[in-house]
């Protein structure tokens, strides 16, 4: 946690009972409350301190753990006590109608509007902070252990059955434990699907819709969770897959572009590199992020939106991305402290994105308002029923399908 969350917390929520906003000697602060700012380097800290040298204004730096912060903005809402700023990665129906409108400063940034999406009533509540990318890790080590090679640009990607081959290869001539492992995500999943061509569930109209390559996908992914080609205790008993790759067992890693910070400080033993996904046929990649929003009616409205406007200059934007490793929203060369190969191979997998579904970023923002919106990961939870033998790939596309439309 950093310093400036430590402050807010040993405060209590109880500072933002005007909303967010309090006045300290004529100066005022404002909350932000976010998660994971400290293992990211502390990106949005430091510009907090920036922007108080520049400003006099503080900007308290609420960092709070993933799993809390759902509640946390919830339990803020029902009692009237949200706070001035918010960092988040979805956006929740119980507030969303309580969210200012940042058209102004999405358009004068010129952030991406392939990344804005606009409320029934017209405005944008939420810009992206930052993207992420689903991506692949490979175990540079074993690959070069077992003579494999690697593609390691985008038009020369492997197919998934170029890219299976590789890694069973890799583990049994480099005596790895699997060959990939996949995070037990929905998200992750549906990057795949994408890839063997499905729409992933899109809209048609305003009802979510299926496809046979969402079937062919789950039938190609549960073939290869077979305990060899990929371990079942990930998808079937939660293990970790960040913590099996940094084992160094599993040749390749199904993730995404969150992961090289940490790779970067964290993995010692082996050497390891970002590649292209794979493609059955399309080139896609399944997008996420955080948003910056700013709440209504808290007392500190105009000075939220002020801090969000410094926020995406040019300048103030760069050094944040390059201090927590974000790649951003809006085109910007950013020259990262490290891993910069990793950073540009994803910043082309998403300008070259060939998905055929709906965009993850803007659906983030449409959920929000839909008239019955879906709870958990219906993608997820269904697929493992696949995989601990209950149903099938067919059975398993269907029963998504009826959960998204609130079956």
């Amino acid at each position: 946690m950093t310093a400036l969350g430590l402050s807010a917390l040993a405060a209590g929520l109880s500072a933002c009972g005007s909303g967010g906003g309090s006045t300290d000697g004529g100066a005022k602060t404002l909350q932000l409350v976010l998660s994971g700012d400290t293992n990211q380097g502390g990106a949005f800290a430091a510009a907090a301190a920036k922007y108080k040298e520049a400003t006099g204004i503080t900007i308290e730096v609420v960092d709070v753990p993933t799993a809390d912060i759902t509640t946390k903005l919830k339990n803020a809402a029902t009692a009237n006590d949200l706070p001035a700023l918010a960092r988040v990665t979805s956006v929740d129906p119980l507030w969303v109608n309580q969210l200012q409108d940042l058209t102004d400063i999405a358009k004068s940034h010129g952030i991406s509007e392939n990344f804005l999406q606009e409320s029934p009533d017209g405005i944008i509540p939420a810009i992206p902070s930052d993207l992420t990318a689903v991506g692949l890790f490979v175990n540079k080590s074993l690959f070069e252990k077992a003579g494999v090679a690697f593609p390691t640009e985008i038009d020369k990607a492997w197919t998934w059955d170029e890219f299976i081959a590789a890694v069973t290869e890799v583990r049994e001539k480099a005596g790895a434990k699997y060959g990939v492992v996949m995070d037990r995500s929905g998200h992750r999943l549906r990057a795949m699907m994408y890839e063997f061509g499905s729409t992933a569930f899109a809209k048609e109209g305003d009802k979510y819709a299926a496809d046979d390559k969402a079937v062919e996908t789950l039938e190609y992914f549960a073939k290869i969770n077979d305990d060899k080609t990929m371990p079942k205790s990930v998808w079937l008993s939660g293990e970790d897959g960040n913590a099996m790759f940094k084992s160094g067992q599993v040749a390749a890693y199904y993730s995404g572009s969150w992961q090289v910070a940490d790779f970067n400080k964290n993995i010692k033993d082996f050497e390891w590199m970002s590649v292209p996904l794979p493609k059955q046929p399309v080139n896609a990649t399944n997008l996420g992020g955080g948003f910056m929003v700013a709440f209504k009616d808290t007392g500190a409205d105009e000075e939220a939106k002020k801090f969000i406007d410094w926020f995406y200059d040019d300048a103030n934007y760069t050094e944040f991305a390059q201090l927590g490793g974000y790649i951003p929203a809006k085109d910007l060369k950013v020259e990262y402290q490290f891993q910069q190969p990793s950073f540009d191979l994803y910043q082309k997998q998403i300008a070259e994105n060939d998905a055929k579904g709906d965009n993850a970023i803007k659906r983030v923002v449409m959920e929000a308002y839909a008239e019955a919106p879906f709870s958990g990961d219906p993608l997820r939870e269904e697929t493992v029923k696949m995989l601990s033998g209950s149903q099938d790939a067919k059975t398993t596309v269907e029963n998504i399908v009826k959960l998204y439309n609130g079956a």
